[in-house]
């Protein structure tokens, strides 16, 4: 806008000096033309009373010169009438000396008044001149001022608010992933918790429906219960969701940027929603076990719930491997499969766990590997410099002159619009190849399948992720506009891997093809050893005025680990969130399993199971429900990150999915781990087991 406003200044200042150059001139041209007006008319005056003199001079010498011969022929006749005659004669001689003296000054005058015309003349020549030399110094600065070029920008050309907007995109895209699985977990133990408050509280409702409390009356305790824990749970995880978690990610935002303030704002929708969702869900899963208890008679609910009845598993119909297996590993066999809901709920809840951490994990390996995937693979030169195309040869000579510099190619690169035929656009850079030289050498452009290609001389080379945000495939028409607005369509000739950015690469005689002449304005540089900060050596260059940009990849990387600071924490907070989901899971049903079999516990007791028989007895279902929900979560795992390339779907940057071996093993590990934790809690509970008070009848 500065510049903008100064160059509509500087035409301003022009044109009001053209306004009064033209002025002056007009205002000397008419003053002139009147002078010289004035003095041809002066000297045809002066010409008409010359001609008039010289005619009576001529009467007056032919009427003398008729007098005096008369006079000549009449001499001896004079008396005094022609002495007066004679003196009359004498008089006209005087007047026609007098005329002829008159004449001679007219026509000095005349003479003085062409000279003086001539001078005029001179002078409007010289005026009119300068005048003409001013208007087309004034048209010359005219047409020297560059045509004023308008760009129109959103706020995402800031680069500060592109990383924020950014930053909050990520988040928000993982958020919709992780919000899905938190709540299908979380929703099936609440269900689960609920389900079986309802089924150890049978005893309770047969009470209360012998004591004549109605099914209505009776369902309504445990409803409202489900939906007072429902909606104060709802209310503190909205308060965590909308206030606590937004705090946190608030102190990591602060320390990249800083922005004046920070408004927290409850969705209303969107909480609501959240709430119902977790109300309806346990309500009804409340209705549902009430529904399924009090269809009984009070007598039959007094009375303690049959246990499960068992069944044949498959193992069993593999002979060989079930004659080999020992007692309490096939009863372990048939426990799993004889309580299918909580063997579910087990599986389905570590599974989720173990998929989200090493979703999670995925995207802290995907971020770490960027950075090499795109500097080290991909851009292996050191420094990229830019100026103007008239200072082209300065910038080549200045680099050639620095002995940190082993090697530099010189092309040209500029910001262009790169459409499709649907007239959808984003910005890339543009990467004008010369003719003959060996790009490889700076940069490693290659095919999805990491194939080496090398730069023909028709269409242009699209970095895959500006391919895909376009939908524009190998043989397409693309449209490359320019900042003066030229375009022109180019076929897309091969897409390119590429991570960070897009760009397009063309070879020199498609360059001069679609838009003329070619003008080289950047170097690519690489550095010798001896050049130990990088940064620096840029930050040299760009302190002279003439050079436009200076950037080494070192501070691309330094910027790069910095943006993706905030990615980092937000999956630490997820990694938490589920490590505590999958404690959440496990200790919630391990529980839950020992409160269904507490008779069969004593029972075993009774028959002389010493404590560590019993630990194991029950622990090793968990164990191997925990193995099983590992094996499923790791693959859904790879699923869910895999889908990460989509979610994060940002114009600047091509999100590789990359999982190291190691977060397989930190995945399963946290599970596993949380599954002895648990044990060690649970085992209490087994030890404290009465079989007395556990086997005694109800009645």
């Amino acid at each position: 806008i500065v510049q903008l406003a100064s160059g509509i200044a500087t035409c301003n200042a022009t044109s009001e000096v053209l306004e009064g150059a033209v002025a002056e001139f007009n205002a000397q041209k008419e003053s002139a033309l009147a002078q010289i007006e004035a003095g041809w008319a002066q000297i045809e005056q002066a010409r008409i009373e010359l001609e008039d003199g010289r005619q009576k001079i001529s009467d007056g010498r032919a009427q003398v010169i008729e007098n005096y011969q008369k006079w000549q022929d009449g001499v001896s006749e004079l008396d005094e009438s022609e002495q007066e005659a004679l003196r009359e004669i004498a008089d006209a001689w005087q007047e026609i000396a007098d005329g002829e003296q008159e004449l001679i000054d007219g026509e000095r005058e005349l003479i003085d008044g062409e000279i003086e015309l001539k001078e005029h003349e001179v002078e409007y020549q010289d005026a009119r001149a300068e005048a003409e030399e001013k208007i087309a110094d004034a048209k010359q600065e005219v047409a020297d001022i560059d045509m004023t070029k308008w760009y129109v920008q959103d706020r995402m050309s800031l680069s500060g608010y592109g990383n924020v907007h950014t930053d909050t995109s990520c988040i928000e895209s993982l958020s919709t992933v992780f919000t899905i699985v938190f709540f299908v977990v979380a929703i099936l133990i609440s269900l689960t918790t609920v389900t079986r408050m309802v089924e150890e509280e049978r005893g309770l409702i047969g009470t209360y429906k012998a004591l004549g409390f109605t099914d209505g009356e009776i369902r309504r305790k445990y409803v409202v219960y489900a939906a007072g824990a429902s909606i104060l749970g709802a209310m503190l995880g909205d308060a965590g969701g909308f206030v606590i978690l937004p705090e946190i990610l608030f102190i990591f935002f602060r320390v990249m940027y800083v922005i004046p303030t920070y408004v927290l704002k409850f969705e209303v929708v969107k909480g609501t929603i959240a709430c119902l969702l977790f109300v309806v869900g346990i309500v009804g899963a409340a209705f549902a076990a009430c529904h399924s208890e009090l269809k009984h008679v009070a007598a039959q609910l007094m009375r303690p719930k049959a246990p499960k009845e068992g069944s044949r598993v498959f193992l069993e119909y593999i002979k060989p491997l079930w004659k080999r297996m020992s007692f309490l590993n096939k009863v372990t066999a048939r426990n799993l499969f004889r309580y299918k809901k909580r063997m579910f709920m087990t599986v389905f809840g570590i599974m989720g766990c173990t998929a989200l951490l090493l979703f999670g994990l995925a995207i802290k390996d995907s971020v770490d590997a960027l950075m090499p995937l795109q500097y080290e693979n991909i851009y292996s030169y050191d420094l990229l410099a830019a100026t103007s195309g008239d200072d082209n040869d300065k910038l080549v000579s200045y680099i050639e002159g620095k002995e940190e510099v082993v090697t530099y190619l010189n092309l040209q690169v500029e910001t262009v619009k790169l459409k499709n035929e649907l007239k959808a656009s984003e910005k890339v850079q543009l990467m004008v190849i010369p003719e003959g030289a060996d790009i490889g050498e700076y940069i490693s452009i290659s095919n999805e399948n990491l194939e080496p290609i090398s730069i023909g001389s028709e269409g242009i080379y699209l970095t895959e992720n500006a391919s895909r945000i376009l939908d524009l495939e190998v043989g397409d028409e693309a449209y490359i506009q320019k900042l003066d607005l030229t375009q022109e369509a180019v076929q897309v000739t091969s897409l390119v891997k590429n991570y960070l950015g897009n760009c397009i690469y063309m070879p020199q005689v498609v360059y001069e093809e679609m838009f003329g002449e070619y003008e080289p304005n950047a170097v690519l540089v690489n550095l010798s050893e001896s050049c130990e900060d990088q940064i620096a050596f840029a930050d040299e260059l760009a302190s002279e005025d003439w050079i436009l940009s200076s950037v080494s990849t070192q501070e691309l990387k330094d910027t790069f680990m910095k943006a993706f600071i905030l990615i980092n924490i937000v999956v630490y907070v997820v990694l938490v969130l589920a490590a505590c989901l999958a404690f959440v899971v496990l200790f919630t049903l391990a529980s839950i399993n020992i409160s269904e079999r507490e008779r069969e516990l004593a029972t075993i007791k009774v028959l002389g199971f010493y404590d560590k028989e019993v630990h194991a007895y029950v622990n090793k279902e968990t164990i191997i429900l925990t193995i099983m929900g590992i094996l499923i979560g790791l693959p859904v795992g790879t699923f869910l990150s895999s889908l990460l390339t989509d979610i994060l779907n940002m114009p600047s940057m091509y999100f590789a999915i990359t999982i190291y071996n190691r977060s397989y093993w930190i995945a399963a590990g946290i599970a596993f781990g949380f599954a002895l934790i648990v044990q060690l809690l649970t085992d209490r509970s087994l030890d404290v087991i009465d079989p007395v008070e556990a086997l005694k009848s109800v009645e």
